[in-house]
């Protein structure tokens, strides 16, 4: 028997296979969208807490090893959050920015 012909069922088989495999394959999912802005709005609020985070340990540590009242904790803390907001407004000026330009965000450049 040669092994060349196929079985027409066989061949149907396969057809049928591979469109469900086409149909059963997630699409690509759209990474400009919601879900972007979600991971963008994330990472903004992750970097407003480590500066703070940051701030109060560099406060807390001098104030220990100073023996001091906690004045150190303080100014650290005000620093804290002033880096951590500066950087969510550096952020939030390159969203700005790429939204203004689409043409730069179609090629990929900053």
């Amino acid at each position: 028997m040669g092994e060349n012909t196929k079985d027409p069922k066989l061949a149907d088989l396969e057809q049928r296979l591979s469109a469900a495999r086409k149909k059963a394959e997630p699409e690509p999912e759209n990474t400009t969208g919601k879900g972007s802005a979600m991971g963008v709005a994330f990472k903004m609020g992750i970097e407003l807490v480590a500066g703070v985070a940051v701030g109060v340990l560099i406060g807390l540590t001098l104030d220990k090893w100073l023996a001091t009242p906690p004045v150190f904790l303080f100014v650290f803390l005000i620093m804290g959050f002033a880096a951590g907001l500066r950087n969510v407004i550096r952020e939030a000026r390159k969203m700005q920015d790429q939204d203004a330009d689409p043409v730069s965000q179609e090629h990929g450049k900053d």
